[in-house]
């Protein structure tokens, strides 16, 4: 838990160097509460508003599964094969954690904490946009898992990675593809380096983290290299989507009468 508690310390020295963008306070309210169903219909229909650009960045995430998936196994027994003592306690110390909700929850907790103490939106709004792509994120994760029902490496002897079950099955224990873990690292990457991307180390350390956490799922024979691409690249989609919707929007709109001028400042429901 230290290593989390000094992490949140680095961020909030970033934030002290970051001036919070919006004048109107954002908090977890009504309006917040209201906003995370009503952006469950945008959310699913996004893909249909994507630019060019996005489709080729999902055709090439799915042209490099493609080819993942023909070598899932012996990606497999490459990490297998190249185990060491100090790589464990790495893994299960410090890589490991890192997509665990009940790590990541309390330290997006401190964010808002923070944020609320110190009157910094853009900390509070880090924290929201959190948890909220966490809701959609494990959402999208579970669906997924329940429908293919894919064989986790551990579960095959030999390794196989094309074995898949379904959605009807018996057996709900096989629940390999995407990788949860992976789409939770990457969710916090996203909205946290999203947020920060004017702080160049913050989305280096973020993605870098969530990155080994994915590698870590390969290394403990938990998931195939295509269940961990897959769950990266959900769960930058799904963080860099709730950041850009902006839950905390800010309508600036100048004032100018005969005895008063200044800004008038909405929150759209």
């Amino acid at each position: 838990m230290r290593k989390y508690i000094l992490f949140l310390l680095l961020i909030i020295f970033a934030l002290q160097n970051t001036q919070a963008q919006d004048s109107l306070n954002c908090k977890v309210d009504k309006a917040y509460i209201a906003s995370l169903g009503k952006d469950i219909k945008p959310f699913i229909i996004s893909p249909a508003k994507w630019s060019r650009n996005q489709w080729i960045a999902t055709g090439s995430v799915l042209g490099t599964a493609a080819i993942l998936y023909s070598q899932d196994r012996q990606i497999a027994e490459f990490w297998q094969r190249n185990q060491s003592d100090g790589i464990d306690k790495a893994n299960e110390y410090f890589f490991d954690p890192f997509g665990k909700m009940y790590y990541t929850l309390p330290l997006m907790g401190g964010f808002y904490v923070y944020g609320a103490f110190a009157e910094n939106n853009k900390a509070k709004r880090v924290a929201m946009d959190f948890v909220q792509a966490s809701l959609y994120s494990g959402v999208v994760v579970t669906l997924i898992k329940h429908i293919g029902h894919r064989h986790r490496p551990y579960q095959t002897d030999p390794l196989n990675p094309y074995l898949w079950d379904g959605p009807i099955t018996s057996d709900w224990n096989r629940t390999s593809f995407p990788s949860g873990h992976t789409i939770m690292a990457f969710t916090f990457a996203a909205v946290v380096g999203t947020h920060y991307k004017e702080t160049i180390w913050v989305p280096i350390v973020v993605y870098s983290l969530a990155t080994l956490e994915g590698v870590s799922r390969m290394y403990s024979n938990k998931h195939w290299s295509t269940d961990v691409l897959i769950g990266g690249a959900l769960g930058y989609a799904i963080g860099t989507f709730v950041v850009n919707r902006n839950h905390c929007k800010l309508k600036t709109i100048p004032i100018i009468s005969s005895n008063f001028s200044g800004l008038s400042f909405s929150y759209p429901l």
